[in-house]
């Protein structure tokens, strides 16, 4: 009897730890979801993995994402990766809006993208903002406000752009 209460008090303990963890269900989701992962794929190919900690499903099946990471693909070969501290995939579950702190890394041109505002469209496999962007690369700095990318960062329309060349130290 004395090991029944023992194990149904631990039982309780546990129960009410565990739901510590977790926040109650946000107002208008339907669904909160913990380490959630999501792939958008196209004729059998990734386009995009996003990865978030917590994740609301809305009764119209939009994603609202916390922290998320979203890896980027084009044909195939991983193109970027880009962290903000929100984003939202539209409930037909194509399309990427990132928000608050964006940053974008595409390693093969040692390319960073910063801003405040991005959208990704999966049809077009482009970026979009109209926000100030500031754009890094090895040799430049490109600041402006408006862009479009493709996923790679390496076809990139900066719109009201402000331009600064680092000279190499060696020719200085």
């Amino acid at each position: 009897m004395a090991q029944e209460r023992v194990a149904l008090g631990l039982a309780a303990l546990l129960s009410v730890a565990c739901a510590k963890d977790l926040p109650p269900p946000p107002e208008g989701a339907s669904q909160t979801m913990i380490d959630f992962t999501m792939t958008q794929t196209a004729k059998g190919s990734r386009i995009w993995t996003l990865n978030s900690p917590r994740a609301r499903v809305t009764l119209e099946g939009a994603a609202l994402l916390e922290k998320p990471e979203v890896k980027f693909y084009r044909k195939g070969q991983h193109a970027s990766t880009a962290r903000s501290r929100t984003a939202s995939v539209r409930g037909d579950g194509k399309d990427v809006a990132l928000v608050g702190d964006v940053v974008i890394i595409a390693p093969r041109d040692k390319t960073t993208l910063r801003t405040q505002h991005l959208n990704y469209d999966s049809k077009a496999e482009r970026f979009r903002t109209d926000d100030s962007v500031v754009v890094e690369r090895p040799d430049a700095v490109l600041r402006g406000r408006g862009l479009e990318a493709d996923a790679a960062l390496t076809d990139i329309t900066i719109y009201r752009q402000e331009t600064r060349i680092r000279q190499d130290p060696k020719k200085r």
